[in-house]
Protein backbone atom coordinates (compact mmCIF):
# COMPACT_ATOMS: atom_id res chain seq x y z
CA UNK A 1 0.00 0.00 0.00
CA UNK A 2 2.00 2.75 -1.32
CA UNK A 3 2.31 6.08 1.69
CA UNK A 4 1.64 9.94 1.63
CA UNK A 5 3.83 12.89 4.02
CA UNK A 6 2.04 15.95 3.85
CA UNK A 7 4.11 19.42 4.72
CA UNK A 8 1.96 22.40 4.18
CA UNK A 9 3.01 25.71 4.63
CA UNK A 10 0.90 29.27 4.42
CA UNK A 11 -2.57 30.05 4.80
CA UNK A 12 -5.86 28.23 5.87
CA UNK A 13 -6.22 27.85 1.85
CA UNK A 14 -3.29 25.88 1.98
CA UNK A 15 -4.67 24.12 4.85
CA UNK A 16 -7.56 23.22 2.69
CA UNK A 17 -6.22 22.34 -0.57
CA UNK A 18 -3.47 19.27 1.53
CA UNK A 19 -6.84 18.36 3.08
CA UNK A 20 -8.53 17.79 -0.41
CA UNK A 21 -5.48 16.24 -2.27
CA UNK A 22 -5.38 13.98 0.96
CA UNK A 23 -8.77 12.87 0.79
CA UNK A 24 -8.25 11.34 -3.15
CA UNK A 25 -4.67 9.78 -2.55
CA UNK A 26 -6.75 7.89 0.56
CA UNK A 27 -9.57 6.69 -1.76
CA UNK A 28 -6.55 5.40 -4.05
CA UNK A 29 -5.51 3.57 -0.91
CA UNK A 30 -2.20 5.52 0.22
CA UNK A 31 -1.84 5.69 3.60
CA UNK A 32 -0.81 8.92 5.76
CA UNK A 33 2.57 8.19 7.73
CA UNK A 34 4.31 11.10 9.56
CA UNK A 35 7.65 10.49 9.02
CA UNK A 36 8.85 11.61 5.23
CA UNK A 37 11.66 9.24 5.49
CA UNK A 38 8.87 6.44 5.19
CA UNK A 39 6.52 7.61 2.23
CA UNK A 40 6.69 6.78 -1.03
CA UNK A 41 5.54 10.55 -2.17
CA UNK A 42 6.15 13.54 -0.05
CA UNK A 43 3.84 16.44 -1.11
CA UNK A 44 5.02 20.20 0.11
CA UNK A 45 2.04 22.60 -0.20
CA UNK A 46 3.93 26.31 -0.44
CA UNK A 47 3.20 30.15 0.06
CA UNK A 48 4.45 32.50 -1.84
CA UNK A 49 3.42 35.55 0.50
CA UNK A 50 6.97 36.62 1.91
CA UNK A 51 10.13 35.31 0.87
CA UNK A 52 10.69 33.94 4.07
CA UNK A 53 8.04 31.60 3.58
CA UNK A 54 9.32 30.03 0.59
CA UNK A 55 12.78 30.03 1.77
CA UNK A 56 11.75 27.99 4.59
CA UNK A 57 9.91 25.60 1.71
CA UNK A 58 12.60 25.12 -0.43
CA UNK A 59 15.35 24.69 2.58
CA UNK A 60 12.84 21.55 3.61
CA UNK A 61 12.79 20.65 -0.14
CA UNK A 62 16.06 20.17 -0.14
CA UNK A 63 16.09 18.27 2.77
CA UNK A 64 14.02 15.69 1.19
CA UNK A 65 15.54 15.76 -1.65
CA UNK A 66 18.95 14.98 -0.19
CA UNK A 67 17.33 11.79 1.57
CA UNK A 68 15.81 10.92 -1.73
CA UNK A 69 18.99 11.02 -3.49
CA UNK A 70 21.26 8.77 -1.01
CA UNK A 71 18.62 6.65 0.64
CA UNK A 72 15.34 6.07 -1.73
CA UNK A 73 16.08 7.23 -5.35
CA UNK A 74 12.26 5.16 -6.00
CA UNK A 75 10.61 7.99 -3.52
CA UNK A 76 8.08 10.89 -5.32
CA UNK A 77 8.74 14.61 -4.42
CA UNK A 78 6.00 16.58 -5.77
CA UNK A 79 5.72 20.25 -4.93
CA UNK A 80 2.57 22.55 -5.02
CA UNK A 81 0.90 25.27 -4.11
CA UNK A 82 1.52 29.25 -4.53
CA UNK A 83 5.58 28.88 -4.71
CA UNK A 84 4.92 26.11 -6.98
CA UNK A 85 2.71 28.77 -9.20
CA UNK A 86 5.22 31.46 -9.28
CA UNK A 87 8.43 30.00 -9.75
CA UNK A 88 7.02 26.78 -11.81
CA UNK A 89 9.63 24.10 -13.52
CA UNK A 90 12.65 26.04 -12.05
CA UNK A 91 12.09 24.69 -9.35
CA UNK A 92 13.36 21.27 -11.17
CA UNK A 93 15.87 22.57 -12.04
CA UNK A 94 17.33 23.76 -9.36
CA UNK A 95 16.59 20.62 -7.20
CA UNK A 96 16.24 17.73 -9.68
CA UNK A 97 14.63 15.72 -7.43
CA UNK A 98 11.30 16.67 -7.76
CA UNK A 99 9.73 14.92 -10.08
CA UNK A 100 6.28 16.96 -10.37
CA UNK A 101 5.60 21.05 -9.66
CA UNK A 102 1.59 22.02 -9.81
CA UNK A 103 0.95 25.35 -9.59
CA UNK A 104 -1.80 27.14 -7.39
CA UNK A 105 -3.99 27.78 -10.38
CA UNK A 106 -3.76 24.35 -11.41
CA UNK A 107 -4.88 22.77 -8.12
CA UNK A 108 -8.57 22.12 -9.15
CA UNK A 109 -7.00 20.34 -12.22
CA UNK A 110 -4.94 18.17 -10.44
CA UNK A 111 -7.48 17.50 -8.06
CA UNK A 112 -9.84 16.06 -10.35
CA UNK A 113 -7.12 14.41 -12.16
CA UNK A 114 -5.58 12.29 -9.01
CA UNK A 115 -9.46 11.74 -8.26
CA UNK A 116 -10.32 10.48 -11.43
CA UNK A 117 -13.46 12.94 -11.65
CA UNK A 118 -15.13 13.20 -14.89
CA UNK A 119 -16.39 16.79 -15.03
CA UNK A 120 -16.39 19.69 -17.40
CA UNK A 121 -15.56 22.11 -14.55
CA UNK A 122 -12.66 23.30 -12.78
CA UNK A 123 -14.40 23.52 -9.67
CA UNK A 124 -17.40 21.79 -9.11
CA UNK A 125 -16.38 18.58 -7.97
CA UNK A 126 -13.75 19.62 -5.30
CA UNK A 127 -14.41 17.69 -2.10
CA UNK A 128 -13.91 19.61 1.01
CA UNK A 129 -12.69 17.15 3.89
CA UNK A 130 -10.76 17.44 6.99
CA UNK A 131 -8.54 15.72 9.67
CA UNK A 132 -11.15 17.14 12.25
CA UNK A 133 -14.19 16.06 11.86
CA UNK A 134 -15.63 18.44 14.14
CA UNK A 135 -14.51 21.95 12.56
CA UNK A 136 -13.21 22.37 9.16
CA UNK A 137 -12.10 24.41 5.82
CA UNK A 138 -14.77 25.34 3.52
CA UNK A 139 -13.13 27.65 0.12
CA UNK A 140 -16.47 29.43 -1.03
CA UNK A 141 -13.98 30.99 -3.60
CA UNK A 142 -10.66 31.63 -5.17
CA UNK A 143 -8.48 33.97 -6.35
CA UNK A 144 -8.49 37.90 -5.72
CA UNK A 145 -8.84 40.62 -7.75
CA UNK A 146 -7.83 43.39 -5.58
CA UNK A 147 -4.09 43.73 -6.46
CA UNK A 148 -3.09 45.28 -3.51
CA UNK A 149 0.44 46.26 -4.62
CA UNK A 150 2.83 44.15 -1.97
CA UNK A 151 0.82 40.95 -2.65
CA UNK A 152 1.01 37.47 -5.49
CA UNK A 153 -2.19 36.23 -4.70
CA UNK A 154 -3.36 37.50 -7.77
CA UNK A 155 -0.62 36.28 -9.97
CA UNK A 156 -0.61 33.04 -8.64
CA UNK A 157 -4.20 32.12 -7.87
CA UNK A 158 -6.02 34.02 -10.54
CA UNK A 159 -8.72 36.02 -10.65
CA UNK A 160 -11.25 35.73 -8.49
CA UNK A 161 -14.25 32.51 -9.02
CA UNK A 162 -16.85 31.98 -6.56
CA UNK A 163 -17.99 28.36 -6.23
CA UNK A 164 -21.83 27.54 -6.85
CA UNK A 165 -24.27 28.33 -3.90
CA UNK A 166 -25.81 24.91 -4.41
CA UNK A 167 -22.54 23.07 -4.36
CA UNK A 168 -21.63 25.00 -1.09
CA UNK A 169 -24.61 23.47 0.41
CA UNK A 170 -24.04 20.15 -0.44
CA UNK A 171 -20.83 20.26 0.50
CA UNK A 172 -21.51 21.81 4.10
CA UNK A 173 -24.12 19.38 4.47
CA UNK A 174 -21.89 16.15 3.38
CA UNK A 175 -19.28 17.18 5.80
CA UNK A 176 -22.29 17.85 9.18
CA UNK A 177 -23.66 14.19 7.97
CA UNK A 178 -19.95 13.33 8.97
CA UNK A 179 -19.93 15.14 11.84
CA UNK A 180 -18.41 18.50 11.32
CA UNK A 181 -19.85 21.46 13.61
CA UNK A 182 -18.28 24.11 12.75
CA UNK A 183 -17.11 25.28 9.45
CA UNK A 184 -14.91 28.70 8.07
CA UNK A 185 -15.10 29.59 5.10
CA UNK A 186 -12.67 30.75 2.92
CA UNK A 187 -11.86 33.44 0.08
CA UNK A 188 -8.85 35.90 0.27
CA UNK A 189 -12.00 38.23 0.20
CA UNK A 190 -15.27 36.84 1.24
CA UNK A 191 -16.94 39.68 0.72
CA UNK A 192 -16.82 39.35 -3.00
CA UNK A 193 -18.60 36.12 -2.85
CA UNK A 194 -21.19 36.23 -5.67
CA UNK A 195 -23.09 33.31 -7.86
CA UNK A 196 -25.71 35.40 -9.48
CA UNK A 197 -28.16 36.86 -7.22
CA UNK A 198 -26.44 35.32 -4.09
CA UNK A 199 -23.87 37.43 -2.06
CA UNK A 200 -21.81 36.78 1.06
CA UNK A 201 -24.46 37.41 3.53
CA UNK A 202 -27.36 35.56 1.49
CA UNK A 203 -25.03 32.69 1.79
CA UNK A 204 -24.54 32.71 5.51
CA UNK A 205 -28.18 32.72 5.84
CA UNK A 206 -28.34 29.56 3.68
CA UNK A 207 -25.55 27.58 5.69
CA UNK A 208 -27.43 28.80 8.80
CA UNK A 209 -30.27 26.84 8.10
CA UNK A 210 -28.37 23.66 7.50
CA UNK A 211 -29.85 21.36 10.93
CA UNK A 212 -26.86 20.30 13.16
CA UNK A 213 -24.43 22.88 12.08
CA UNK A 214 -23.51 24.27 14.86
CA UNK A 215 -21.23 27.63 13.98
CA UNK A 216 -20.36 29.25 10.80
CA UNK A 217 -16.80 31.42 11.10
CA UNK A 218 -15.47 32.83 7.64
CA UNK A 219 -12.14 34.84 6.38
CA UNK A 220 -10.81 37.19 4.90
CA UNK A 221 -13.42 40.39 4.88
CA UNK A 222 -12.06 42.98 3.08
CA UNK A 223 -12.07 46.62 4.99
CA UNK A 224 -13.12 48.28 1.44
CA UNK A 225 -15.68 45.71 0.84
CA UNK A 226 -17.33 44.84 4.41
CA UNK A 227 -20.78 45.98 3.95
CA UNK A 228 -23.27 47.45 6.96
CA UNK A 229 -25.09 44.60 5.02
CA UNK A 230 -22.43 42.29 6.58
CA UNK A 231 -22.34 43.04 10.50
CA UNK A 232 -25.80 42.72 10.53
CA UNK A 233 -25.44 39.59 9.41
CA UNK A 234 -22.88 38.64 12.34
CA UNK A 235 -24.90 40.42 14.51
CA UNK A 236 -28.37 38.83 13.67
CA UNK A 237 -27.32 35.05 12.96
CA UNK A 238 -26.94 33.03 15.76
CA UNK A 239 -24.52 29.87 14.04
CA UNK A 240 -22.09 33.00 13.08
CA UNK A 241 -18.98 33.57 15.28
CA UNK A 242 -18.57 37.46 16.66
CA UNK A 243 -14.96 37.66 15.15
CA UNK A 244 -14.40 39.51 11.84
CA UNK A 245 -10.93 39.59 10.68
CA UNK A 246 -10.17 43.21 8.62
CA UNK A 247 -7.08 43.24 7.90
CA UNK A 248 -5.74 46.93 8.18
CA UNK A 249 -2.18 46.51 6.97
CA UNK A 250 -1.22 50.09 7.99
CA UNK A 251 -2.48 52.76 9.94
CA UNK A 252 -1.12 55.51 7.38
CA UNK A 253 -3.73 56.97 4.44
CA UNK A 254 -0.61 57.76 2.54
CA UNK A 255 0.28 53.89 2.69
CA UNK A 256 -2.78 52.81 2.24
CA UNK A 257 -2.87 54.50 -1.25
CA UNK A 258 0.47 53.57 -1.80
CA UNK A 259 -0.65 49.98 -1.12
CA UNK A 260 -3.81 50.39 -3.43
CA UNK A 261 -5.65 48.96 -0.28
CA UNK A 262 -8.43 51.41 -1.68
CA UNK A 263 -10.09 52.57 2.29
CA UNK A 264 -8.79 55.64 4.37
CA UNK A 265 -7.50 55.42 8.10
CA UNK A 266 -10.91 57.38 8.64
CA UNK A 267 -12.93 55.12 6.73
CA UNK A 268 -11.52 51.80 8.73
CA UNK A 269 -11.84 53.64 11.90
CA UNK A 270 -15.37 54.75 11.27
CA UNK A 271 -15.70 50.88 9.90
CA UNK A 272 -14.76 49.42 13.01
CA UNK A 273 -16.66 51.85 15.26
CA UNK A 274 -19.67 50.24 13.77
CA UNK A 275 -18.70 46.75 14.34
CA UNK A 276 -18.00 47.76 18.03
CA UNK A 277 -21.52 49.59 18.17
CA UNK A 278 -23.91 46.64 16.59
CA UNK A 279 -21.96 44.05 17.88
CA UNK A 280 -20.16 45.00 21.44
CA UNK A 281 -18.89 41.07 22.26
CA UNK A 282 -17.23 40.96 18.85
CA UNK A 283 -13.54 40.07 18.38
CA UNK A 284 -11.85 42.25 16.04
CA UNK A 285 -8.29 40.93 14.85
CA UNK A 286 -6.57 42.17 11.45
CA UNK A 287 -3.28 42.01 9.73
CA UNK A 288 -0.39 44.77 9.64
CA UNK A 289 2.49 45.24 6.94
CA UNK A 290 5.80 47.48 8.61
CA UNK A 291 8.61 48.95 6.74
CA UNK A 292 6.27 48.94 3.13
CA UNK A 293 8.53 51.19 0.91
CA UNK A 294 9.00 55.25 2.06
CA UNK A 295 7.08 54.56 5.41
CA UNK A 296 8.46 57.10 7.71
CA UNK A 297 8.38 56.94 11.36
CA UNK A 298 5.76 58.73 11.53
CA UNK A 299 3.38 57.03 9.52
CA UNK A 300 4.56 53.48 11.76
CA UNK A 301 3.13 55.77 14.78
CA UNK A 302 0.03 56.44 12.85
CA UNK A 303 -0.32 52.40 12.64
CA UNK A 304 0.81 52.11 16.73
CA UNK A 305 -1.31 54.77 17.33
CA UNK A 306 -4.64 52.83 15.29
CA UNK A 307 -3.49 49.62 16.69
CA UNK A 308 -3.83 51.43 20.95
CA UNK A 309 -7.27 52.75 19.69
CA UNK A 310 -8.86 49.87 17.92
CA UNK A 311 -7.46 46.90 20.71
CA UNK A 312 -7.46 44.29 18.21
CA UNK A 313 -8.09 40.76 19.76
CA UNK A 314 -5.21 39.69 18.25
CA UNK A 315 -3.33 40.49 14.90
CA UNK A 316 -0.57 38.91 12.35
CA UNK A 317 2.04 41.08 12.28
CA UNK A 318 4.99 41.06 9.60
CA UNK A 319 7.96 42.72 8.16
CA UNK A 320 7.63 44.06 4.59
CA UNK A 321 8.96 41.35 2.11
CA UNK A 322 9.49 42.72 -1.63
CA UNK A 323 7.66 39.90 -4.29
CA UNK A 324 8.89 39.79 -7.88
CA UNK A 325 6.19 41.02 -10.35
CA UNK A 326 4.43 43.01 -7.61
CA UNK A 327 3.73 46.55 -8.38
CA UNK A 328 5.79 47.65 -5.04
CA UNK A 329 8.46 45.79 -5.98
CA UNK A 330 8.92 48.69 -8.50
CA UNK A 331 9.17 51.23 -5.07
CA UNK A 332 12.69 51.80 -3.77
CA UNK A 333 12.53 49.31 -0.76
CA UNK A 334 14.64 52.45 1.52
CA UNK A 335 13.62 50.90 5.22
CA UNK A 336 16.44 48.95 6.01
CA UNK A 337 16.16 45.45 6.97
CA UNK A 338 17.40 45.93 10.99
CA UNK A 339 14.64 49.29 11.25
CA UNK A 340 11.95 47.02 9.27
CA UNK A 341 12.74 44.20 12.38
CA UNK A 342 12.73 47.01 15.05
CA UNK A 343 9.34 48.54 14.18
CA UNK A 344 8.02 44.49 13.80
CA UNK A 345 8.89 43.89 17.78
CA UNK A 346 7.75 47.03 19.00
CA UNK A 347 4.14 46.40 17.33
CA UNK A 348 4.10 43.15 18.09
CA UNK A 349 4.99 44.23 21.88
CA UNK A 350 2.22 46.16 21.99
CA UNK A 351 -0.23 44.16 20.31
CA UNK A 352 0.58 41.34 22.84
CA UNK A 353 -0.16 43.47 25.75
CA UNK A 354 -3.50 44.27 24.24
CA UNK A 355 -3.83 40.48 23.73
CA UNK A 356 -3.06 39.75 27.14
CA UNK A 357 -5.56 42.47 28.77
CA UNK A 358 -8.42 40.84 26.41
CA UNK A 359 -7.97 37.61 27.67
CA UNK A 360 -7.32 38.91 31.40
CA UNK A 361 -10.79 40.58 31.10
CA UNK A 362 -11.85 37.13 30.49
CA UNK A 363 -11.58 35.73 34.06
CA UNK A 364 -14.39 35.17 35.85
CA UNK A 365 -16.32 35.18 33.09
CA UNK A 366 -18.91 32.19 31.48
CA UNK A 367 -18.83 31.68 28.08
CA UNK A 368 -19.64 28.54 25.22
CA UNK A 369 -17.24 27.15 23.94
CA UNK A 370 -16.92 24.31 20.68
CA UNK A 371 -14.40 21.71 21.94
CA UNK A 372 -12.81 19.88 19.36
CA UNK A 373 -9.74 17.62 20.49
CA UNK A 374 -7.14 17.28 23.17
CA UNK A 375 -3.69 18.36 23.52
CA UNK A 376 -1.09 16.27 22.62
CA UNK A 377 0.86 17.69 25.58
CA UNK A 378 1.02 15.53 28.66
CA UNK A 379 -1.88 17.78 30.19
CA UNK A 380 -3.98 16.21 27.19
CA UNK A 381 -6.60 19.26 27.99
CA UNK A 382 -9.53 19.93 25.75
CA UNK A 383 -9.35 22.67 23.46
CA UNK A 384 -11.77 24.25 22.01
CA UNK A 385 -12.71 27.84 21.33
CA UNK A 386 -15.21 30.46 22.44
CA UNK A 387 -18.15 32.34 20.57
CA UNK A 388 -15.66 34.87 19.15
CA UNK A 389 -11.89 33.98 18.51
CA UNK A 390 -10.71 32.90 21.86
CA UNK A 391 -8.50 29.69 22.81
CA UNK A 392 -9.42 28.29 25.75
CA UNK A 393 -8.78 25.05 27.64
CA UNK A 394 -9.89 22.88 30.11
CA UNK A 395 -9.15 19.97 32.00
CA UNK A 396 -12.24 17.52 31.82
CA UNK A 397 -13.08 13.73 31.22
CA UNK A 398 -16.85 13.78 30.38
CA UNK A 399 -16.12 15.41 27.18
CA UNK A 400 -16.01 14.55 23.35
CA UNK A 401 -15.14 16.09 20.24
CA UNK A 402 -17.83 18.34 19.15
CA UNK A 403 -19.48 19.08 22.27
CA UNK A 404 -20.53 23.29 23.15
CA UNK A 405 -21.12 24.23 26.73
CA UNK A 406 -20.79 26.90 28.87
CA UNK A 407 -17.71 27.13 30.93
CA UNK A 408 -16.55 29.70 33.66
CA UNK A 409 -13.09 31.26 33.03
CA UNK A 410 -10.62 30.64 35.88
CA UNK A 411 -7.00 31.93 34.71
CA UNK A 412 -5.70 33.66 31.60
CA UNK A 413 -2.13 32.81 29.85
CA UNK A 414 -2.15 36.02 28.29
CA UNK A 415 -2.54 34.11 24.86
CA UNK A 416 -5.20 30.76 26.06
CA UNK A 417 -8.10 30.73 28.50
CA UNK A 418 -8.14 28.12 30.89
CA UNK A 419 -11.60 27.03 31.90
CA UNK A 420 -13.96 24.84 34.24
CA UNK A 421 -17.00 23.15 33.17
CA UNK A 422 -20.19 25.16 34.88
Amino acid sequence: MPSVFFETFGCQMNVSDSNDISLALFSKGYTEVLCPQEADLIIINTCSVREHAEQRAIAHIKQHASFKRQNKKNQKIWVIGCMAQRLGEMLKKQIPEIDRVVGARNLPEFLLEISQIETTSSLDNISYSSKNKISTFVPIMRGCNNHCAYCVVPLVRGPEESLPLSLIKDKVKSLVDNGVKEVTLLGQNVNSYKDNKTDFCDLLEELSKINELQRIRFTTSHPKDCSKKLINAVKNLPKVCKHIHLPVQSGSTRILSLMNRGYTQKQYLELIDLIKTEIPSADITTDAIVGFPTETIEDFIQTKTLFSQVRFTSAFMFAYSKRENTPAAKLNDDIPPKEKISRLKELITLQTQITKEHYDSMVGKNAFVLFTEKQKSKQQMWMGQDYGCKKVLIACNDIKAGMIFKVRIIKSTGMTLIAERI
